[in-house]
């Protein structure tokens, strides 16, 4: 059994190698008190290896490495790769490969695992929305790169913070918005798929035809509005924990 860490700016994901669809999530805001709850969680790690992934501040980082060390594990914090080599290949086109944000890097590896030798379009919606583009060429698999923008709730949030009379909106989207919260939801809505739809297209350009595959904290609630312009867009969570997974198992020591 392998522990496996996602690191995001809002919350932190954990499973095992063997539980990949069951994960422990804790919800922690940006702040440092999970201390008590993830020790909890992680009671019997003693003398383990955690792997991990981590986009958020470097001080929560080292927190979650503290707090695992007094379980009496250590902790290998992965990075993205120029290239994984496994039981598929999949390069990294970014101009600094290390520069890419390794939760996803391990989204894509984990997408590729999934959906292998097809042209993707991985969609990761939480603090950040991404679109990212990877497709077979030759005998491997590339990651060409993608798109990042506000996710849901800092678009909200912006429109709260930025403005003197609009709410923190929360509602439906509707064709013809008739009230301020469902116009404020709409139009995120709207900005979230063109962003998405623009993705397609790009590919679409270049001769693929890309299954669309999303993820992420908030993939659950925004996936009816994809799913009715993509009808063939797959949700599938905990990507970046399958691509962790990948990277477990065959012994990488990149960091």
């Amino acid at each position: 059994m392998t522990v496996l860490i996602d690191l995001g700016n809002t919350a932190l994901k954990w499973s095992t190698t063997e539980n990949l669809e069951e994960p422990h999530t804790i919800v922690h805001g940006g702040t440092h008190s999970f201390a008590e709850k993830l020790l909890s969680q992680m009671a019997n790690i003693a003398g383990q290896t955690v792997y991990g992934c981590s986009v958020a501040s470097r001080d929560l980082r080292l927190s979650v490495s503290r707090i695992i060390g007094a379980a009496g594990a250590s902790t290998r914090w992965l990075g993205a790769q120029e290239r994984f080599d496994g039981d598929f290949v999949l390069v990294n086109r970014y101009q600094n490969p290390s520069q890419l944000g390794s939760d996803r890097w391990h989204a894509a590896l984990g997408a590729v695992s999934f959906l292998p030798q097809k042209a993707l379009l991985v969609v990761h919606v939480g603090t950040a929305t991404t679109v990212d583009c990877v497709f077979p060429e030759d005998d491997k698999m590339v990651f060409a790169g993608g798109r990042i923008a506000p996710g849901v709730g800092l678009m909200r949030d912006s429109l709260v913070s930025g403005t003197a009379t609009l709410p923190k909106a929360d509602g439906d989207y509707a064709d013809f918005p008739t009230d301020t919260m469902t116009a404020i939801v709409t139009g995120i809505v709207d900005s979230q798929l063109g962003l998405i739809e623009r993705g397609m297209r790009v590919m679409q350009q270049h001769g693929f035809d890309p299954t669309l595959i999303i993820a992420g904290g908030a993939a659950g609630r925004f996936f009816p509005y994809l799913h009715k312009e993509f009808p063939q867009s797959i949700l599938k969570h905990n990507l970046v924990l399958r691509g962790l997974s990948l990277r477990a198992q065959s012994g990488e020591n990149q960091q």
